[in-house]
This record gives C-alpha cells, sequence and structure tokens, in this order.
C-alpha cells in the first residue's frame, strides 16, 4: 500500500485489509514523505502482520516497488491507501491463482464510490473465474482490474521488471508487460470498492493532457505504446499482434476523443494519423468531426455538448 497524504481514508483501508477472510498475509504501507498524519495512523494499530516503510517523497510506482522488495511471499496483491476491499477479495484472489497456476497477473471486479462506504463482509454472487485475453479486452472497453484489486506472481516480476517511474499509468504499463509475458487470469466477482472522488490519475483521465508547445507525439499517448511498440516486432503470433495493435488504437482513440471534444481539431487530425486501423466506437465519431473544416467542427462539438447537458438535465434549459 503506497500512503501519500491520505490520513482520512487509510483507517477504512486498513480495516477492509483486517477483515479478510483469508488470513495468512502480510501488509507492507509505505509511506511516500507524507505531510499529514497518515503514518500515525497506520502506526496506531499495533498489529505485528503490518509494516510501515517511510521514504521520502518518490512517486507511487517506487513506493510500491519498496513495499515488494520488503515482502518475500510468493505472491503480491495491492491496495491503494482510499479503496476498501470486501472481505472475500484475498480469498476470491487465492481461488484464482489455484485455478490458473500459468498466470502471473490476477484480479477480481470492483466497482466505484465515493464518500463513505462500509466492506461488505462477502461479495455475493456466482464468480466466474476465466483466462482474459487481455489486450484485446481492454481494446473493446474492458475494464478487466485496477490495482487495488490485481495481484501479481513474484517469479513473474523478477523476469520483467518491478513498476517504472512514470509520470502515470505505471501499473497499467507493468499489467502490459505481465500481459505479454503470460496469462493473465481474472474473477467476476466484485470485491474491491475503488474510490473516484480524490483525484486519482487513469488513461481516460490523462487523455486530454498534452504539451500545448509541441506536436503529437505517438509515445505521449499512453505509458503503455512504448513498451507495446518495443515488444510488437519480436511477436510471431497474429492475434496477439492484432490484439496489441487495436489495444495500442484504442489508446490513441482516447487522446482523438479529447481533442475533438475540447475543439483541438487540429491536434485531433496529428493524432488520427498514429492509428494502425481504423477507429471505432466515439474515435470513430471524433475522427469524422475532425475531418470537418475547423469552424463546422467545433460548432457540431458544441451543439452536442449542449445537447448532452440539456438530457441529464431532464430537458430544462
Amino acid at each position: 500500500m503506497p500512503l501519500y497524504n491520505k490520513d482520512k481514508f487509510v483507517a477504512a483501508t486498513i480495516e477492509s485489509v483486517l477483515g479478510q477472510s483469508f488470513a495468512d498475509w502480510r501488509l507492507f504501507v509505505v509511506d511516500d514523505g507524507s505531510t499529514d498524519h497518515g503514518a500515525e495512523v497506520v502506526r496506531s494499530y499495533g498489529d505485528p502482520r503490518i509494516l510501515l516503510i517511510e521514504q521520502g517523497n518518490r512517486g507511487v510506482g517506487p513506493a510500491r516497488n519498496a513495499g515488494i522488495r520488503a515482502g518475500k511471499a510468493d505472491w503480491i496483491a495491492f491496495i491503494d491507501a482510499d479503496d476498501v476491499w470486501n472481505a472475500d477479495h484475498l480469498e476470491e484472489l487465492d481461488g484464482l491463482r489455484g485455478s490458473f497456476e500459468d498466470a502471473g497477473l490476477i484480479g477480481c471486479a470492483f466497482r466505484r464510490f465515493s464518500g463513505a462506504i462500509a466492506p461488505q463482509r462477502r461479495s455475493g454472487g456466482v464468480a466466474e473465474r476465466r483466462l482474459a485475453r487481455y489486450f484485446a479486452e481492454c481494446a473493446r472497453g474492458g475494464e478487466l482490474l485496477v490495482t487495488s484489486s490485481a495481484a501479481v506472481r513474484r517469479s513473474a516480476l523478477e523476469a520483467i521488471g518491478d513498476f517504472k517511474p512514470l509520470p502515470g499509468n505505471e501499473d497499467v504499463e507493468l499489467w502490459a508487460r505481465l500481459a505479454l509475458h503470460g496469462a493473465v487470469a481474472v474473477s467476476s466477482r466484485r470485491t474491491v470498492n475503488y474510490r473516484v472522488d480524490t483525484g486519482g490519475i487513469t488513461d481516460a483521465g490523462m487523455a486530454g493532457h498534452r504539451s500545448q508547445s509541441k506536436p503529437a507525439r505517438r509515445h505521449d499517448f499512453s505509458s503503455t505504446i512504448p513498451t507495446l511498440d518495443r515488444a510488437l516486432p519480436e511477436i510471431g503470433d497474429p492475434v496477439l499482434r492484432r490484439d496489441i495493435s487495436d489495444y495500442m488504437d484504442s489508446r490513441i482513440g482516447l487522446r482523438l476523443v479529447a481533442a475533438v471534444l475540447q475543439g483541438d481539431i487540429a491536434y485531433a487530425r496529428e493524432v488520427r494519423a498514429f492509428y494502425r486501423g481504423k477507429p471505432t466506437g466515439k474515435a470513430r465519431v471524433a475522427a469524422a468531426v475532425a475531418r470537418l473544416p475547423t469552424p463546422l467542427a467545433r460548432l457540431i462539438v458544441r451543439a452536442g455538448l449542449i445537447a448532452k447537458r440539456r438530457l441529464r438535465s431532464g430537458g430544462r434549459s
């Protein structure tokens, strides 16, 4: 658990770990130079299974790496300091690793929440455990896992390396390397409560960010694209090659849609040029708008946003 200025949330997160039905765990909390009272909250538990590691502020990736190095278990699960596990989360991960012994990355389903929450004792429902076509499913918009729902095999990490010190989405980049290395297994059971009201960064959230002084560059669209561009020439499996190409196009599509919504039509045209295939879904519409004259494209976008706001407000102006 990386911890940085989350003293308002970390107690609920730790309580959800303490409440796990799977009892053979150790929790490594890495305080990454917090300026609040989060470390004091962790120390207040006095539980020998909880180890607090304190370091200067280095970022979430290096913090996770410090926690990984502190442990010795064959499997490493992650939890962010503002998320909450249901009581059967580690139990479900244990079932996944037992069902798919070749998997290096496993994960459970999750639900988003904001505000206060009481973790469920058990998640309920019948779980489907299966191997995933990671890149193909993510390219189609599937949300297979988030960091707090994932676990990795230590030997797989040793083979491909740990979290890289990236400016964002270092977890998504690691999942891509693990998916290149071996099998990915997932469960449909929603065992994780993923907080969305504290400013977390996702690929989608990064989609609109760019330097206004520089032209579009392919490797800026997603943390995964440089990794996959390097790997693609060595991949002989045609299905996997297509899945990876579709996945990279989907990351580019996020940037394309964001550029059009921001009215930056010239930049959207630059982004469109980096597609390997054809845009699909919302990106297909965005690409069509970007081909129009800039004043007309911006007028269409503005009209669409106004119509969307009116629909959300029940038709009221």
